[in-house]
């Protein structure tokens, strides 16, 4: 073989014996064309380009983002692994772009134009599917004008130079109802130079306005996930968290409220701040999330940093028709009077309906507002007696129990059977009720037994007498209740008994309850008469000891000198069989 060739193969399995000891990278360009991209690798997205198509970073794999990218409608990003921003920027090319009217009836909602000299006229545009009608619009401290249809224009300027420009404001006309929601301002100059300025409102600095619009593409922090931003921007992005973000001097625009849910979840961010919300808030947390922010900037007026929403909160009480309060409940602090539904819950409702219940609120003023919400005064009526609880505090989760401190616990300890018996006779049975509960069952000093037992022997309910016995057991006591047991077919056969407990519980066990089954009892048919002694000698041997005794008594009336008793003996068994006929 050739030496040069030799050379050359040796350096080539040499170099790929190295290779695999550098880490992998890669500089690629997102997807443009709609297509769905999986990263497996670590790779660097370096360059400004446009991304149309769906990523998911891999678990374990980390994409770091130092360019400028433009994201098309419908794209995404799902990170499962690592996403590094280290300058770069996330830019949706259609963010939302509409503001919704968001203050109270006398509160104004403005738009601060950059005209700052001359004549003009205003044209403000409603957005798709909106008008303007039920509000008024102010150009700084001129007149109020009534808006009504799709669009509206009004005279307007500036005599004295303004720094900057002016404000234009809205108002709701007290007692009318509709959704004001803006797409652009028009400013068509006349002087001192002739000319139109078109404005995006989003794009003007604003004050009691939502964002309005579809986000313009989404971004998923995935469970295990991390999203770590330095000097980055994301803008028009629909944003949730289930992973962590971590980020320092970082802006997030109009893409709030960004969603942050789960255990695992968390945000931590130290200078940059949020600008635009649909929502008035800039953050969603549920009640698990981990919330840090330092030296952030909000977006600020009506806009809070976060607020933390509890979803449908259900109660879970040991029974139904059980009364209580709460208090303290939501923002407004409310005391609600409730009662438990024929399951035992209760719905906690959220601002006068149903749905989820702000419990904490992070304002714009850097104060930050807890629910501290109580349930008291908890009463509960039952057949066996009515009990309380002083209650507590209501706990920030999705389905809190609610249990009674003082409350009876009923159990049948034994079944047993202290007589059998045969066929078509009953069974003697005591019944052993025991209280393991600190609370009576019943009240001994009326007369009325409120603890029944029900029976069943088989599949059936047991013929027994009484239907249902009863007792009344106190606190730490128990009492034995003795019945009477039928059963109708030959062989062996138990007795199962139960406490019968109040129709009022709601969860199987809250009072008590379970069964117990007694000793295997064999029922057969009684015994036959002895074949030596016939019913009908029986009969004879009676009318002859009658008749004998007749003679005797007529002959001691007549005088006769001489009696004679005449006594005729049977056995004890054959006058019992004739008791059993």
């Amino acid at each position: 073989m050739n030496t040069r060739i030799v050379i050359i193969l040796t350096t080539a399995l040499l170099l790929g014996m190295v290779a695999p000891l550098s880490a992998p990278s890669m500089a690629a360009e997102p997807p443009s064309d709609g297509s769905s991209v999986t990263i497996t690798e670590d790779t660097t997205w370096n360059q400004s380009s446009n991304m149309n198509g769906q990523v998911i970073v891999s678990a374990g794999v980390n994409l770091t983002i130092t360019g400028d990218i433009t994201v098309e409608p419908g794209s995404s990003m799902d990170v499962q692994g690592n996403l590094i921003m280290n300058g770069g920027s996330l830019n949706a090319v259609n963010p939302p772009s509409d503001l919704q009217f968001w203050s109270a009836y006398g509160d104004s909602s403005t738009l601060f134009l950059p005209e700052s000299v001359g004549t003009f006229t205003i044209e403000i545009f409603s957005a798709s599917g909106y008008n303007l009608s039920n509000y008024t619009a102010q150009w700084n401290d001129g007149p109020k004008e009534d808006l009504e249809g799709d669009n509206h224009s009004m005279m307007a300027g500036i005599a004295n130079p303004l720094p900057g420009g002016g404000t234009l404001s809205f108002e709701a006309i007290l007692g009318e109802y509709g959704e004001l929601v803006i797409d652009r301002i028009e400013v068509h100059r006349t002087l001192p130079l002739p000319g139109d300025n078109i404005y995006e409102v989003t794009e003007l600095d604003y004050s009691g306005w939502l964002l309005r619009g579809e986000a313009g593409f989404s971004l998923n922090v995935a469970e295990g996930g991390s999203l770590s931003a330095s000097g980055a921007t994301i803008s028009g992005a629909q944003i949730s968290i289930n992973g962590q973000v971590d980020a320092s001097n970082t802006e997030i625009v109009a893409s709030g409220p960004l969603s942050i849910s789960g255990a695992t979840s968390s945000i931590t961010m130290n200078g940059g701040g949020f600008d635009g919300s649909s929502d008035d808030h800039d953050i969603l947390a549920d009640t698990e999330a981990t919330i840090s922010l330092t030296d952030v900037n909000g977006t600020g007026g009506i806009i809070d940093f976060w607020e933390r929403q509890l979803s449908e909160q259900v109660i879970q009480f040991p029974g139904t028709g059980i009364t209580f309060t709460l208090t303290g409940v939501g923002p407004q602090e409310r005391t609600l009077q409730g009662l438990s539904m024929a399951d035992g819950t209760f719905v906690v409702p959220a601002n006068y309906q149903q749905g989820p219940r702000v419990i904490e609120i992070g304002y714009a003023d850097g104060t930050v507002w807890t629910e501290h919400a109580t349930i008291s005064n908890i009463s509960w009526f039952t057949a066996w007696g009515t009990f309380y609880d002083s209650g507590g505090t209501l706990e920030h989760i999705e389905d809190p129990s609610v249990t009674f401190s003082i409350i009876p616990q009923i159990s049948v300890t034994s079944v047993e059977i202290t007589k059998e018996a045969t066929l078509g006779k009953r069974a003697t049975v005591v019944v052993t009720l025991a209280n393991t509960g600190n609370a009576d069952a019943g009240n001994p000093y009326d007369e009325i037994d409120s603890v029944a037992i029900e029976c069943y022997d088989g599949e059936n309910r047991a013929d027994i007498s009484p239907t249902y016995p009863a007792a009344d057991v106190a606190a730490g006591s128990s009492v034995d209740i003795e019945l009477r047991w039928g059963h109708a077919d030959e062989g062996n056969a138990t007795l199962v008994c139960n406490p019968l407990t109040p129709s009022q519980v709601a969860i199987e066990g809250a009072l008590g309850g379970g069964t117990t089954e007694s000793q295997t009892m064999l029922w057969s048919p009684a015994a036959e008469a002895s074949p030596g002694m016939s019913p009908l000698l029986i009969s004879l041997l009676v009318a002859l000891v009658v008749g004998l005794g007749l003679v005797a008594y007529f002959t001691a009336i007549v005088g006769k000198e001489e009696t004679r008793t005449i006594t005729i003996k049977d056995s004890d068994d054959e006058l019992d069989e004739l008791d059993d006929l």
